[in-house]
């Protein structure tokens, strides 16, 4: 697997790459990396991001780095490799150290503004069964919460990894002989060349909506959805889902594209759809629907709530049955699966007060958590909880109160990871669009009082009560002034405010 710098120098110039002299050193590579801290000896150090600093590259030099790369010359007595975009050199370099790992195992990627997570749980968990069925390891996964390569498991950063990272999963799971991985593949990583050099095998877009438009993320929904797009540009098979906004402009650019050698499609509307659900009936605790696809016609069941669940659902069954699982297979892992933080339904011991736990933080994801609770619950009076986070996708703050005004008779606006701003600030922007629809919103600062508060009006009013509790999910940190500090979680504050409702 080691490389030398001369061999890497020789392929960043034949791809346009190398700015600086080739290095004629033989001395070999033996990591990669662009975070400082975990530089070892032979690591060629990467330098990246708008906020490095020169003492970075010191502290890398004096741990051991055999060699950097960079955009710029920093006057280091140490070996450079001078390259146009650092972005595009990363995965360049990363595919060829690694050696191609992911020619080892089946690969799907999953994107989409809302659901990415929910179905790499969904296909993650019916890859699992198969596995388990023939005796295998369970299956690998890269998603926005967690993630498991066969070797390390633990909490994701980012939805999609940095180029290094990621190629350094992909090497563990090849190491561990792991025949699928599922992935979440944000707008940033297509944009920012993350999973350049990546060939998906499968490709799935599941919708699109208004979401990350900020100075730091995508000037404007142009830009994020033909970042989405590209994903298309490295998959061979295309899933998509017809009840997409935009769908015209979607499968236009699967047709287009040069490496996709098949559409797959999935609906709950379209009968031209590949995989069709149809009779969706959604209960207390599961919903059900008839499935219509090439070769199979029948119910399936599933614990999580939500049409939005249905098509996510769908797009996890397309992809499986590519992967030649068994229906049985799919269907036992599909009314088994639940992911914490996702339509989360509790109750009031008279069943006269609901709740519903969802990491719903955009347009789309807000919508559609209303959608459902209005199905689950037609006739109940619905509060809302909700913020929006700090220093990002400020869009979202106008959206998210529009969302709210159209669809809740109460509205309760709070914190949502502030980051650096100032909670009352973000509440306000989200206030503007709700005042502007001659709607009221009570701001309360302090999360747990936001929930707590909610559960108070509930508890007073006279009806049946859906309180919705969106955009944490089961997160338990809360970024308060750039720091993430612990949060015991949503779920925790709706149990206890659950808790002191009087019985009747």
């Amino acid at each position: 697997m080691k490389k030398t710098l001369r061999e890497i120098c020789r392929l960043l110039d034949e791809r346009g790459q190398l700015k600086s002299p080739l290095l004629t050193s033989q001395a070999s590579v033996q990591n990669l990396s662009y975070n400082s801290k975990a530089v070892s000896e032979g690591t060629l150090f990467f330098c990246k991001g708008a906020h490095f600093k020169p003492a970075y590259l010191e502290q890398a030099q004096a741990l051991g780095a055999i060699a950097y790369v960079s955009e710029q010359d920093y006057g280091l007595d140490l070996p450079l490799i001078q390259v146009e975009d650092i972005r595009l050199a990363m995965p360049i370099i990363a595919d060829f150290f690694y050696q191609a790992p992911y020619q080892a195992f089946h690969l799907t990627g999953i994107t989409g503004t809302k659901g990415k997570t929910t179905t790499t749980f969904y296909l993650t968990k019916i890859l699992d069964l198969y596995q388990k069925s023939l005796g295998k390891e369970p299956t690998a996964y890269l998603s926005s919460s967690s993630y498991y390569d066969g070797v390390d498991q633990g909490e994701s950063h980012l939805t999609t990894p940095e180029s290094l990272e990621l190629f350094y999963r992909f090497n563990h799971v090849r190491e561990s002989a792991i025949d699928f991985m599922t992935m979440e593949v944000s707008s940033q990583a297509l944009k920012y060349h993350r999973v350049a050099e990546v060939p998906f095998e499968v490709g799935a877009f599941l919708n699109i909506s208004t979401d990350h438009i900020s100075p730091s993320e995508h000037p404007n929904f142009e830009d994020y959805f033909m970042s989405k797009l590209k994903l298309f540009d490295q998959s061979q098979l295309a899933v998509i889902n017809l009840d997409a906004d935009h769908i015209d402009r979607i499968y236009q650019r699967a047709s287009d594209s040069k490496t996709v050698k098949e559409i797959v499609t999935v609906s709950t509307k379209d009968e031209q759809a590949d995989y069709l659900a149809k009779n969706i009936v959604s209960g207390v605790d599961q919903q059900h629907f008839v499935l219509h696809a090439p070769d199979f016609e029948g119910e399936i069941r599933m614990k999580m709530l939500g049409r939005f669940n249905v098509e996510n659902a769908l797009v996890a069954i397309a992809i499986a049955r590519y992967y030649q699982v068994p229906y049985e297979i799919i269907k036992k892992a599909l009314q088994a699966a639940q992911t914490e933080g996702r339509m989360e339904v509790y109750h009031s011991t008279d069943k006269r007060i609901h709740a519903i736990v969802d990491f719903a933080h955009n347009k789309l994801s807000l919508e559609k958590l209303f959608e459902a609770s209005r199905q689950m619950y037609p006739k109940a009076h619905s509060i809302v909880v909700f913020g929006s986070a700090g220093d990002k996708a400020i869009s979202r703050r106008k959206d998210l109160g529009e969302v709210a005004a159209q669809y809740a008779d109460e509205i309760i606006l709070t914190m949502d990871d502030p980051g650096t701003e100032s909670v009352e600030k973000i509440c306000q922007e989200i206030n503007q669009p709700i005042q502007a629809a001659k709607r009221q919103a009570k701001i309360i600062p302090n999360r747990p009082q936001a929930i707590d508060y909610a559960f108070q009006q509930a508890s007073a009013y006279d009806g049946e009560v859906v309180v919705l509790i969106a955009g944490k999910g089961d997160e338990d940190t809360m970024k308060i002034n750039g720091v993430d500090q612990v949060y015991p979680t949503d779920r925790y504050f709706v149990k206890q405010a659950l808790e002191k409702i009087p019985k009747h």
